[in-house]
């Protein structure tokens, strides 16, 4: 592959995996929803089951001496507190929001390759392959795809954990290797098929047997032993001290005859009757805690007078091992189960790369509705600057085409030698007005005037507003009720745009009344969390076809009318966050409710 290949198979695969960063505070924030939510629960529950079976179960059961096993243990036990320090310490200041934003990612990082090194660390202890905690790093591999947005240390860190899952299980494989030539009174704890002191029952009878050599059995295990054990079954006396001396010795011996390999042969056990328990285990392909655990049957069956049946269940799981059956000189496989590391390993892999896919998908989907929203908001601005050129220019058609025929008027009579121009001077200025008023309309709805937000009384602002929408010299008939509840709350708002709401909201209901009727304006606190203003008339109503466009841009029912007069009233009650709504029927009048919320008003 040379060189512009590789590069372009490089620029396909990050394309591939391109997820652009979010803001390091939007980071922080998912982050820290995940660990406070999630996280941190279930890591503090784990570590209290955690540290009681390290600590105070003794479900190892590991012995004294210091084994593989055992440093392995106690290797485990000293992370483990190492552990608890660096969680508590980022679990706080992650609570606490200590750190930099940048940095929120990177510590989640580094306690998750924690996490992943402690439950490594716990697989050596629980079967390594075989281990049931293999189902915590599919759990963890999901934790940390919700915890780390970015996709380099999702990826690096749900690979470094199937490497620790790996590491955990040959590292046991290598102990149970180990674990055969461990000296003989390791394997004396609780659990174990090994025998003890106590297991010799009758050591005296049974140093005679080896010394006699009486059976094939008898001799093949004095072959086995060691010069010393040789030394005091030749010196052996009835006292005390060398029975008990002689009871640890045959208890060594038996224990490393047992771990070193299956003691079965037709010929030694020629003379033995064996039970039907261990004639069925002849018949198996042992695993090693199967093969101790048969040799101690056999030699139980053979010496019965001196050795004591085991008074153990089930031994603890030393591990699986291969060893050589002496019957057959065939390789025994350990009991590996129904599942391979192999494809354990491959589940890892596939839900790294899968939990990484959906959220890249997930991702992208986002992007798209967030690409079409904006493509549609740009649309409809577009849609909705043209519609308010488009009004401008129809609603200033026709006061320019009166301005025009008043100076069309004026150049005849100035050519006539007319003086009297007034009344074409007084088209021309109402005109001018007009259109000026038209523009001053539209440009209001089309952006936010400038202003100063101010704290509002309610009834003072009514008052206004019906002061300028029914002038005293204007002599309407129209009667106004003003109805306000007590204690109401200011308003903190532009007071331009509350007059813009109140004045369109009058204007309409004037002419809808032509003049003459009723209108009713109330005010009161609205279930103490917002204020309530309702403004109705008694006029002809709205009809139901046009009831639900009424705060579209541009709909109108009026000859004259621009239709901008409701969409000003919506937008700027819902600019603080409040709601407008409308009741109407035929002949009833119209009733408009508008709710402002808690946050734009001071009590």
């Amino acid at each position: 592959m040379n060189i512009t290949s590789w590069q372009r198979l490089k620029w396909a695969w990050s394309r591939v995996l391109a997820m652009p960063e979010t803001e390091p505070a939007a980071q922080a924030a998912r982050i820290l929803a995940v660990q406070r939510n999630i996280v941190l629960p279930a890591r503090f529950a784990v570590t209290v089951v955690v540290f009681y079976y390290l600590f105070y179960a003794h479900w190892l059961d590991q012995p004294v001496a210091a084994v593989p096993r055992e440093v392995v243990l106690e290797t485990l036990q000293r992370f483990f507190i190492f552990y608890i320090l660096v969680t508590v310490v980022a679990a706080t200041l992650l609570i606490l929001r200590r750190f930099p934003t940048t940095l929120v990612k990177w510590v989640v990082f580094a306690v998750g390759l924690l996490d992943g090194l402690l439950f490594a660390g716990l697989t050596v202890e629980t079967g390594g392959f075989e281990s049931t905690l293999f189902w915590v790093f599919p759990g963890l591999i999901i934790i940390n795809a919700l915890s780390i947005p970015l996709a380099t240390p999702q990826i690096v860190l749900n690979l470094s954990l199937s490497v620790f899952y790996l590491s955990a299980g040959l590292l046991n494989a290598r102990l149970n290797d180990s674990d055969l030539q461990l000296p003989p009174s390791v394997y004396t704890r609780p659990g174990s098929p090994s025998f003890t002191a106590e297991d010799i029952k009758d050591p005296e009878s049974f140093a005679l047997k080896l010394k006699q050599q009486a059976d094939p059995l008898s001799r093949f295990l004095w072959e086995q032993a060691s010069e010393p054990t040789h030394q005091a079954v030749l010196g052996f006396s009835t006292n005390n001290a060398a029975t008990n001396g002689l009871q640890t010795a045959f208890m060594d011996e038996l224990n490393r005859i047992m771990h070193s390999g299956f003691i079965y042969r037709p010929d030694r056990f020629a003379g033995v009757k064996l039970s039907p328990e261990a004639k069925a285990m002849l018949n198996e392909n042992l695993s090693v805690e199967r093969t101790v655990r048969a040799n101690r049957l056999l030699l139980e069956e053979a010496y019965p007078q001196e050795l004591a049946k085991s008074r153990h269940g089930r031994p603890q799981q030393l591990g699986f091992m291969r060893y050589t059956n002496p019957l057959t000189t065939t390789t025994v496989e350990p009991d590996t189960g129904s599942e391979p590391f192999l494809l354990r390993l491959i589940i890892l892999w596939l839900l790294t790369s899968s939990c990484y896919g959906v959220q890249l998908l997930a991702f992208r989907d986002r992007e798209a509705q967030r690409e079409a929203l904006e493509a549609a908001a740009r649309n409809s601005e577009l849609k909705a600057a043209g519609r308010l050129a488009a009004e401008i220019a129809h609603q200033l058609k026709n006061p320019l085409g009166i301005i025009n025929n008043a100076v069309f008027s004026l150049e005849r009579g100035l050519k006539a030698g007319k003086r009297d121009f007034g009344q074409q001077l007084q088209i021309i200025r109402e005109e001018i007005e007009r259109s000026d008023g038209i523009i001053t309309q539209l440009m209001g709805y089309a952006q936010l005037s400038e202003g100063r937000v101010e704290k509002l009384s309610v009834p003072d602002e009514v008052d206004r507003a019906i002061a300028e929408v029914f002038p005293r010299a204007a002599n309407y008939a129209t009667q106004i009720h003003k109805e306000f509840g007590a204690n109401l709350p200011a308003l903190v708002m532009q007071r331009i745009h509350l007059s813009a709401v109140l004045v369109n909201l009058l204007q309409n209901a004037r002419e809808a009344l032509s003049g003459r009727g009723n209108i009713t304006i109330s005010a009161q606190a609205h279930g103490g969390s917002g204020v309530e203003i309702v403004i109705a008339d008694d006029g002809p109503g709205i009809a139901p076809d046009k009831l639900s466009r009424v705060f579209d841009a541009y709909f109108t029912s009026k000859a004259r009318g621009t239709g901008l007069g409701l969409p000003i009233v919506k937008h700027n009650v819902e600019l603080y966050g409040g709601t407008v709504n409308v009741e109407s029927k035929l002949g009833k009048g119209a009733r408009f409710i508008l709710l402002f919320p808690s946050r734009t008003f001071v009590t």
